[in-house]
């Protein structure tokens, strides 16, 4: 009877196994309308997904651009869906979705050059005609980073491949990445052109510039041993950063009681990668307490951290999605005097993010036949 119990408790632990997603991303490098393509395996229904891409590229003060995903082929849905955009170093923002003749927007003024939104969205799958960020660059700007993210629970086929064409920049980055169950499955930087000494993104409507290649923004040098945010505001230094990079990510999780969280997410890619020595990870601090928290199997998780000449840090042994949490209703300005302590936040109360009843039912099947069979025997 024990044996009987053994392997199915085996069985279902190899099932389960097996039917983790995986993701991979292709190719390595584009020209502006060249397709890009995210081969999706394993996905089970319930599985929250999101699908991010991301773009740094140069401007002229003042331009107009547009990042273009065209002829978007969703192969399953998104249930309880949403939307998000995200740029730096912009005067405006817009974000629209065109499916089937009907088309979704939404926009705004940006604030301090930045700009964020999340809407809930209908995503079904199927063909998108285009998904667009466009924008006006801030009046002082010469290169923006952006991020347009579809997230929702998936439902649907659970292997495809969802492809679409960049279009609207003639050379700089794109960024794509994919999360899983509140986890980051895979992401991947891809060079989008050649870097030139002259000629704007390609958006339309935009004039010659001659500026130096794509850069992050802010144009600041990052430092041997370290790994700067495409928006300048978090840090990874190290002596085992090589190879890693920070990115911008959509919001998802639980956030302990008591607590919620300061700006955004950012992902330490690749998610997998191990610090030997630790690395630290910095963030802008808050002006109050905080502590900086990891995104762990949905939930996130407080970790020890430090207030110091205005940025608060921890030591990290592994990548992953980081953030900074603030008691609820406290003010998540940027604190401008030095403070120093070690945050000692209240107990925090997290939930392991439950399995989905599909993926457990051809375990708890087996499981049941091998107990019938055993008693018949």
């Amino acid at each position: 009877m024990r044996k009987h119990v053994m392997f199915a408790i085996l069985l279902s632990f190899l099932i389960s196994t097996a039917m983790a997603a995986t993701v991979s991303i292709s190719p390595e490098k584009i020209d502006p309308g060249d397709t890009v393509t995210v081969d999706v395996k394993g996905l089970s229904d319930g599985d929250t997904f999101s699908l991010s891409i991301g773009g740094e590229f140069d401007v002229n003060p003042g331009e107009e651009f547009a990042f273009i995903a065209r002829n978007l082929n969703l192969p399953f849905s998104l249930d309880s869906g949403e939307v998000s955009a995200y740029t730096r170093g912009t005067s405006w923002t817009g974000l629209s979705a065109r499916k089937g003749g009907t088309e979704y927007a939404l926009s705004g003024d940006a604030i301090g050059g930045e700009y964020s939104a999340t809407q809930p969205y209908s995503i079904t799958s199927g063909k998108y005609e285009a998904i667009t960020l466009n924008g006006r660059a801030a009046s002082s700007t010469t290169s923006i980073v952006s991020e347009m993210t579809m997230k929702g629970t998936k439902r649907g086929e659970s292997d495809g491949k969802i492809s679409f064409a960049l279009e609207g920049i003639k050379h700089g980055t794109a960024t794509i990445a994919v999360h899983v169950g509140g986890s980051e499955a895979l992401s991947k930087k891809i060079a989008i052109g050649s870097p030139s000494s002259s000629g704007s993104t390609g958006s339309s409507g935009g004039s010659s510039s001659s500026s130096s290649p794509s850069q992050p923004y802010p144009q600041d040098p990052t430092p041997p041993g370290a790994t700067t945010s495409a928006d300048g505001r978090v840090s990874l230094t190290g002596a085992d950063v090589g190879g890693t990079s920070l990115l911008s990510r959509a919001v998802e999780g639980t956030f302990p009681a008591g607590w919620s969280m300061a700006g955004r997410a950012y992902a330490v890619t690749p998610a997998d990668h191990t610090f030997t020595p630790r690395a630290v990870i910095s963030f802008p601090a808050p002006a109050t307490t905080a502590s900086i928290a990891r995104l762990e199997n949905g939930n996130w998780v407080i970790i020890p951290s430090k207030i110091e000449d205005g940025q608060i840090a921890a030591e990290i042994t592994e990548g992953g999605s980081y953030t900074v949490l603030i008691p609820e209703g406290a003010p998540a300005q940027p604190t401008t005097s030095v403070v120093t302590a070690t945050t000692a936040p209240p107990a925090a109360t997290t939930t392991p993010a439950a399995t989905p009843l599909p993926a457990l039912l051809p375990a708890l099947a087996c499981a049941i036949l091998i107990l019938v069979q055993s008693r018949r025997g």
